[in-house]
Formats: C-alpha cells, structure tokens, sequence
C-alpha cells in the first residue's frame, strides 16, 4: 500500500488525511493515504490526541511507540510508528482498516 511505508521491521511512516469534527470514528483507506474520521474538533491538540488513542488502541501499541513527524497543525500528517518486534505490513493494514 502506498499510505503504509516500511523503514525497517519495526518501523513504519503511514500517510493519513484527517478529518475532525466527525459523527464517528472511522478509518477509510483511500490508496494513496488514509482518511481518518474523528469526533474532537482540531482545538488545543485534542484531535491529534484522538488521533494518537485511535492508532494506539488498534495497533495494541503504547502511545510512545507513535509519533506525529510532520502536520500536526494540518489535516495531511506523516506518522512513524514504532514496533518492539517484527510486524508485517499486511497486519498492520489489518489491524487499522476493521
């Protein structure tokens, strides 16, 4: 997939299109990026904060393990996620597209 790009077996940088102020949660893969929908408006960083405890809760990672490295005043974001053993893109698509 284009969004998910792997740096090493345990590091990857997703491609994500945020959209906030949604009804619901929800992530819709759209090739070339993904487009998450959340519910907190982009006010004092809560939904980067949503953002973070979506990606955490689907992945089973710690929120450490996630970094936002470019866009986190944007709705285009790059996010590096951090893995303690070996995953493969596959499940990792999985896990984020229920």
């Amino acid at each position: 997939m284009k969004f998910l790009e792997k740096h090493s077996d345990t590091n990857f940088i997703i491609k994500l299109n945020v959209r906030t102020n949604c009804k619901s949660q929800k992530v819709v893969n759209n090739g070339d990026f993904l487009t998450i929908f959340l519910k907190s408006k982009p006010i004092q960083n809560k939904a980067n904060k949503e953002l973070i405890n979506l990606i955490k809760k689907r992945l089973n990672i710690s929120s450490n393990q996630i970094q936002i490295i470019s866009g986190s005043k944007r709705q285009d974001k790059l996010i590096k996620l951090y893995f303690l053993e070996n995953i493969k893109e596959q499940e990792i698509i999985r896990k984020l597209i229920l």
